[in-house]
């Protein structure tokens, strides 16, 4: 009745996509995606003005970003804690504690992060909640990244979410080594699991089909690979051992782009099987935060996933 109102106006937001498959799956016996009515004629009868929302332009793309990460600039982000301050802010209960004192816990001020319990003999370690603000430079490197990987709305948040616990994590690890600043090394990896995770995020099927087939040799690689000192290296010999394929064919085009090729063979570990240790325990990270596939499921050549028996996905 209200719909019959002239006052009364319905505004449907959807993703024409999924709900054009949802009708099909439910009107199977009278919907087909091959003729007509599909799906995509049965939304087309009900709604009478339809307005596409168009995807993000490259020149977009950092505004877009911005708006999720509000990363500083240099001049108002101030000098980071972890330059000035990493020996205090490792301990940060010594301070005021005397000769002989027990160390006592102090309460952490909200915003603050605590680790992990499990380990009773270190005090807990505060993380300054300006760790967890983005640079520019990251900004700028999350959107090289997005803009190279044809990454959607949803993805590109995603990502930023995924970037900002990535910084919560490495943090952590810092903590656990000297120096706690960053060696050329990991900032190198830190770059490149940037990259990796966006083109894992692409709206490219078939450079997520890639991705997968790289991330799942990563998991297989136990010790150092033979014939490969670098990340660009590695990606490239583990995509021409299935052969050709869209697929393959697709992300070896990406991975020879110039500002691509620049990242990924700048994670060179040569013969150090620590930083070798390190870009996998990296690599593994950022397959656990993408959508590439179930780590029980077999990749083909092809980079695609075949489901085991005991897969209950519909």
């Amino acid at each position: 009745l209200l719909v019959n109102t002239k006052q009364f106006v319905v505004v449907l937001a959807i993703d024409t996509q999924y709900v054009t498959l949802c009708l099909e799956d439910a009107y199977k016996y009278i919907l087909d995606p091959k003729r007509q009515p599909s799906g995509l004629d049965y939304i087309e009868k009900i709604i009478q003005l339809p307005y596409r929302v168009p995807p993000i332009g490259n020149e977009h793309m950092k505004s877009y970003l911005q708006d999720q990460m509000n990363a500083k600039k240099k001049e108002t982000r101030g000098p980071s804690k972890k330059e000035e301050e990493s020996s205090k802010r490792a301990r940060p209960n010594d301070d005021n504690q005397s000769p002989g004192q027990p160390n006592v816990k102090t309460p952490l001020l909200p915003g603050y992060i605590n680790v992990d319990e499990e380990a009773p003999a270190k005090p807990a370690v505060a993380m300054p909640t300006e760790e967890l603000d983005f640079t520019w430079e990251e900004l700028e490197m999350l959107e090289d990244a997005c803009v190279l990987s044809c990454v959607g709305p949803r993805a590109g948040k995603r990502l930023v979410n995924v970037f900002k616990l990535m910084k919560i994590i490495w943090y952590r690890r810092d903590q656990d080594q000297t120096p706690v600043v960053d060696t050329p090394f990991e900032l190198r990896m830190k770059d490149a699991c940037v990259l990796i995770l966006a083109l894992c995020a692409s709206s490219s099927k078939s450079l997520r089909l890639g991705m997968c087939k790289v991330l799942a040799k990563v998991e297989q690689t136990r010790s150092m690979p033979v014939g490969c000192d670098n990340l660009k290296v590695f990606i490239e010999r583990t995509l021409e051992e299935g052969g050709a394929g869209q697929a393959t064919n697709n992300l070896l085009t990406m991975i020879h782009d110039e500002k691509c090729s620049r990242i990924l063979e700048k994670v060179v570990w040569g013969e150090d099987e620590e930083k070798w240790n390190l870009t996998r325990k990296d690599l593994r990270l950022s397959r656990s935060f993408s959508f590439v596939g179930e780590y029980s499921e077999p990749v083909d050549g092809n980079g695609i996933h075949h489901p085991s028996s005991t897969d209950t996905r519909n």
